[in-house]
């Protein structure tokens, strides 16, 4: 069985209920991926850590399929996020270094539900890492223009880099232009739980009060820094409540797709950067009313490579179109 058509079997074809429409009887669903940064599985309460409170992602999660063990392609931002949006691994998909663009003529599932889906695509949120590196001097930005080699602008309908506290605003701004007989694709991405760690001390656990696992040296200093790192996460939570409250306000929860998970892994021992499990086990959970049973759980192995062609089954996109997945 193919890596995508196991997880549609394991997750979006769990119908809730006997009496649910099909597919084909509804509407094209929104889909809206929701993606942090440097998060680590198991850190939401909703998998049993007692060091954050994530209420509103627990929510989520209960009311959709949550995952134990989803794999990014890599552990690390730039190649995992290339991953994610063309169903290829990174390697494929040549995008192994920090700083590169997409290359062109790799194709993405935002511009697929575009051309045959008929959606309404966006990106907003922090830097979405693909149009290659922001922190390059003026020789490599004169280059990068030069061969018109940041193409994302070209691959969606609205693309706006912001704030994690200005998703939300910007959401709002992506719904205002979409047409009104559209589905929408919406890539919002925020910082958290990304350094720099500055939450708000209302956020901040006591560094005490933590539940370390085996492979951390039970340290002060490493306490410390995980107060600081767990407290991004409460704030993550916050954040991603005033986007769900917009989808709220326009009554487009039941029709929408909610994909939550992370990019990969934290910057701390045994994560980001390396191939130990915390590297690349991050959170993730789909919801999906109708489609999707409440308070699903799989611990069955499942690859970020399988996201995109999922999405774009779930879509309505039929897979003989989609020859580059």
């Amino acid at each position: 069985m193919n890596q995508y058509l196991c997880m549609i079997v394991v997750a979006l074809i769990a119908i809730a209920g006997s009496g649910g429409a099909s597919a084909a009887e509804t509407k094209r669903p929104n889909i809206l991926l929701l993606l942090s940064d440097d998060h680590s599985y198991p850190y939401l309460s909703t998998y049993g850590s007692p060091n954050v409170k994530t209420p509103i992602l627990d929510q989520l999660a209960a009311e959709g399929m949550k995952f134990h063990r989803f794999f990014t392609g890599a552990p690390q931002c730039v190649p995992s996020r290339a991953t994610l949006m063309t169903g290829r691994s990174a390697v494929v998909a040549r995008m192994t270094r920090f700083s590169s663009p997409l290359p062109r003529d790799e194709v993405t599932l935002p511009e697929l539900l575009r051309e045959k889906g008929g959606y309404f695509t966006g990106v907003c949120g922090r830097n979405f890492h693909l149009d290659g590196s922001a922190r390059t001097g003026a020789a490599v930005a004169q280059v990068f223009e030069t061969h018109n080699l940041k193409t994302f602008k070209d691959r969606v309908d609205f693309l706006n880099t912001c704030s994690d506290a200005d998703v939300a605003a910007k959401f709002t701004e992506f719904l205002n232009q979409k047409p009104a007989d559209k589905p929408f694709f919406l890539w919002a991405n925020f910082s958290d739980p990304h350094h720099v760690w500055n939450a708000p001390a209302r956020f901040r656990p006591d560094p005490a009060t933590l539940v370390l696992p085996d492979h951390w040296p039970d340290l002060p200093g490493l306490r410390e820094e995980l107060a600081d790192y767990f407290a991004e996460i409460n704030r993550l939570d916050e954040t991603v409540a005033g986007v769900l409250d917009v989808l709220k306000t326009r009554g487009e929860m039941d029709n929408t797709i909610i994909v939550f998970c992370g990019d990969n892994g934290a910057a701390l021992p045994h994560g980001k950067g390396s191939l130990y499990d915390p590297g690349s086990n991050v959170p993730f959970f789909v919801r999906w009313p109708g489609a999707v049973k409440a308070g699903g759980e799989s611990r069955a192995l499942i690859s970020a490579e399988d996201l995109a062609p999922t999405l774009l089954a779930a879509a309505g996109v039929a897979r003989n179109a989609v020859n580059p997945f």
